[in-house]
């Protein structure tokens, strides 16, 4: 089991939202709750006047230019009010500035895409329960390739714990 590490950056400035806090490759659309400017200690104390997006979810971020021209793009409007309420595309790209490349949160310049059917929450699958059981028995049957898809991919039918996933590896392999 990998533990989750804690990059160095998290330490300076753990109040918004930076790239040690998302995996590799990995994407999060958030909704903007609010859009101020606002003072934003950095390190060592230094204090920058920033604009900074509050979601309605988790941790603030500070934007940037390019990310202010992306929602704009995104949303059709530069007028930070008309972007309350709209969702964003959040990841990581590595960016060359001041002479070294860095990893940047990074807006993208589409809307996510809106769906009308509601996603439906997938059941935590715990151990001994019947559901536990046949999840055992089908994955006897399969290859080690076709475990992680059903386990790792968006299509997977149950919400599972890093431990139970473990478990059901090992019981698999028997």
């Amino acid at each position: 089991m990998s533990e989750k590490k804690k990059h160095y950056k998290s330490m300076t400035n753990p109040d918004y939202l930076g790239s040690w806090d998302f995996q590799e490759g990995e994407s999060r659309t958030l909704i903007i709750n609010s859009v101020k400017e606002g003072e934003v200690v950095g390190e060592g104390g230094k204090k920058d006047k920033c604009v900074v997006a509050y979601f309605t979810t988790g941790l603030p971020m500070v934007l940037n230019i390019t990310n202010m021209k992306a929602i704009t793009l995104a949303h059709g409007s530069p007028y930070i009010e008309d972007w309350v309420g709209k969702s964003v595309s959040v990841h990581v790209e590595q960016v060359r500035a001041f002479g070294d490349i860095w990893d940047a949160l990074r807006i993208n310049t589409k809307a996510p895409v809106k769906s009308d059917t509601p996603v439906k929450a997938k059941p935590i699958l715990k151990k001994d329960s019947d559901e536990y059981n046949k999840v055992v028995s089908f994955l006897k049957g399969q290859k080690d390739k076709e475990f992680e898809v059903a386990f790792s991919g968006p299509n997977n039918k149950y919400k599972i714990s890093a431990t139970l996933k473990a478990q059901l590896e090992k019981e698999h392999k028997l």
